[in-house]
């Protein structure tokens, strides 16, 4: 019953961070003028759909996070419904992603790691003040927490391009399971501090310049902008595509290690 119980948390908690995340893209891109087709809360297939003026929010039955399709940064995600609506002649093509100055793409792709910092800040704030902290001390404890953990989160990351780490320090979904259930018996504030530290380590992984991440399309934006001129797309999806297959290959060798670390 218990490992039900941590395996639910573990969802829960994975799915506010990723779409606190996506939520930072959306409002960015809604404030640059970019057409949002759907924000989703979960993942597959489609349980619950609201078409606002723009905007499509659905909530998916997987949850396993969340995403925010933009016009131009995505291809149709096969039900139809939102992907009418910008094939319309009365869109402009100055509301798609891929027309953003690079600068304002930048921006957009930013803020979703910049969200999951923001909440790991408030979270660690929830975390003083629930220990009985002042507001002042609360907050100050609370960047100091951040900026530990960003550190902590930087220095594996480091050890792990150098060597010094291999896939077995890696911790899969059974072992964050077990992390989450360790965390949950210590009570509330032990839970809210791992919570912070998983949405810091979120937005560092994702600021990683790395092909499918955050950081990587961040890349490519500099690079646009430092050469005067868009890379070929066709050429920009390749590398993506090899980018996303080489991290899908990745966390499944994690899990798999993770299980057999568990079965022994």
């Amino acid at each position: 019953m218990d490992t039900f119980l941590f395996i639910i948390l573990t969802l829960f908690m994975l799915t506010v961070l990723v779409v606190v995340h996506e939520f930072g893209h959306f409002i960015v891109a809604k404030r640059a003028d970019i057409y949002v087709i759907e924000f989703a809360i979960g993942m597959g297939p489609m349980l619950f759909a609201h078409q606002g003026k723009e905007t499509r929010l659905t909530i998916r039955a997987l949850p396993i996070g969340g995403f925010c399709r933009m016009w131009g940064e995505a291809e149709s995600s096969g039900d139809g419904l939102a992907d009418e609506a910008v094939s319309g002649p009365n869109l402009p093509a100055n509301r798609s992603f891929m027309h953003l100055s690079k600068g304002r793409k930048m921006l957009v792709l930013l803020a979703g790691p910049a969200m999951n910092f923001v909440l790991a800040v408030l979270t660690m704030m929830a975390v003083y003040l629930l220990g009985g902290h002042g507001a002042a001390s609360a907050i100050k404890g609370a960047f100091a927490s951040v900026a530990q953990f960003t550190t902590a989160i930087y220095q594996s990351f480091r050890m792990i391009f150098a060597g010094q780490a291999g896939l077995n320090d890696f911790a899969g979904p059974v072992g964050l399971v077990g992390m989450v259930g360790s965390f949950y018996r210590y009570g509330l504030r032990a839970m809210l501090s791992f919570t912070a530290f998983i949405s810091v380590n979120l937005g560092v992984l994702n600021l990683l310049p790395l092909p499918a991440l955050d950081g990587g399309q961040i890349l490519i934006a500099a690079i646009e902008a430092i050469i005067r001129r868009d890379l070929d797309p066709e050429k920009a999806a390749w590398i993506n595509g090899i980018g996303f297959a080489a991290l899908m290959a990745l966390a499944v060798v994690i899990a798999v290690n993770d299980v057999l670390r568990y079965l022994h």
